[in-house]
């Protein structure tokens, strides 16, 4: 079964103690920690309630956990502090730029990594450099893959914001035509950067973004855009329509599934990158996402 932590802080012990004075503790497990685990049965002391023990033989108090109550992917210890109330199919995935030199793909995947986002190109002429090596490793670990391209929404390809938008949307298009077809929808990054910011006032901003995607859903692919509230809510009119199209949204702070908030314009999130500091393996410093239901926008046509 798996098992969720969800008090602050569960004492993780080498046995089951005699009492909860007993100094036996070889460390902690955070809340929204996740783990296998089985009901221990051989507790002498009645009145510490249940416990439960991990593949490691580790002990936890059960009054500090919840059983999950449905079915999950391939979920163990590997990926840790998870928010908490996690949605009934969601599924863990991970994002990836020429700033991950040497991921260890063999952690990524007994970790339970369902998906993988891959940076291939920012603007015009800067294309990721990992993006081929990236995208073929993530296949041959039977990841489902997708990719993302930085947009610099400006007038500095042809003049106009259109010569731009199309500009950039061609540079995406023909980089995916050179990996091979993804397996999930072509994400827009819309951001700031420290040293950049578009230049452009809300409603050109908006008109940038719709003739980027416009753009490329006319070769039959899906988009998503991957933000974060307070930027889009800044950036954005708040008459928008980007709505109809997926959320990603960025929140390192939020720890609840339930109380992320969507920038207005949206009703729901699809994805959530909820921390830039996962630890799978060997991997120090990962963007780790959940994906909210597989079903949502059909991200997942044709599972295999």
């Amino acid at each position: 079964m798996i098992l969720i932590v969800t008090v602050n802080k569960l004492n993780r012990r080498s046995s089951i103690p005699s009492s909860f004075a007993e100094q036996n503790i070889t460390g902690t497990a955070l809340k929204g920690f996740r783990f296998e685990g089985e009901e221990a049965t051989n507790v002498s002391n009645p009145v510490l309630g249940k416990w439960y023990k991990d593949k490691n033989n580790s002990f936890y108090w059960g009054g500090g956990l919840i059983i999950e109550s449905h079915t999950l992917v391939s979920v163990n210890s590997n990926v840790s502090n998870l928010p908490v109330n996690l949605p009934p199919k969601y599924k863990i995935g991970i994002d990836l730029s020429h700033h991950n030199d040497n991921p260890d793909w063999s952690a990524i995947k007994n970790a339970g990594i369902a998906f993988c986002f891959i940076k291939i190109s920012e603007g015009v002429g800067t294309r990721d450099k990992k993006a081929k090596e990236h995208s073929e490793n993530a296949k041959a670990n039977n990841l489902k893959v997708g990719y993302y391209h930085f947009c610099r929404p400006d007038t500095k390809n042809g003049g106009t914001i259109e010569s731009d938008s199309l500009a950039e949307a061609n540079e995406a298009l023909n980089i995916i035509n050179a990996l091979g077809q993804a397996d999930l929808p072509l994400v827009l990054d819309l951001e700031d950067q420290q040293n950049w910011d578009t230049p452009l006032l809300k409603d050109d901003y908006l008109k940038w973004i719709q003739i980027f995607i416009e753009k490329i859903k006319q070769s039959d692919i899906k988009v998503i855009v991957y933000s974060r509230k307070e930027y889009l809510d800044r950036k954005l009119p708040s008459a928008h329509d980007l709505g109809n199209n997926g959320l990603w949204i960025s929140n390192y702070s939020q720890k609840d599934c339930d109380r992320v908030l969507n920038p207005t314009g949206w009703q729901t999130w699809a994805l959530w990158q909820f921390t830039e500091s996962g630890v799978i393996g060997n991997n120090l410093k990962l963007d780790v996402n959940i994906l909210k239901d597989e079903n949502l926008l059909k991200l997942w046509p044709d599972t295999k």
